[in-house]
């Protein structure tokens, strides 16, 4: 996982925001959370629920894609 730990992951998941939402993905609806860690360090962790939480990605802040943690430079197709 690129030096991200399971506890960073569960740590973005239960307290990170939802930045954005896609509801037409299947097989189950996603959404992309960010959170801090490592005192300021933006995470990002892509998931859908079904049955189960699946966790689909997980990142670093990519400058060359993000204006700002929140913010990207080009919309996801």
């Amino acid at each position: 996982m690129r030096g991200v730990s399971l506890e960073e992951i569960k740590y973005v998941i239960s307290t990170g925001e939802i930045i954005e939402n896609y509801p037409d993905d299947k097989p189950y609806p996603s959404c992309l959370i960010m959170g801090y860690v490592r005192k300021s360090e933006p995470l990002y962790v892509l998931c859908s629920i079904g049955e189960l939480l699946h966790i689909i990605t997980v990142h670093w802040l990519d400058p060359a894609k993000w204006l700002d943690p929140k913010t990207r430079r080009e919309k996801r197709p």
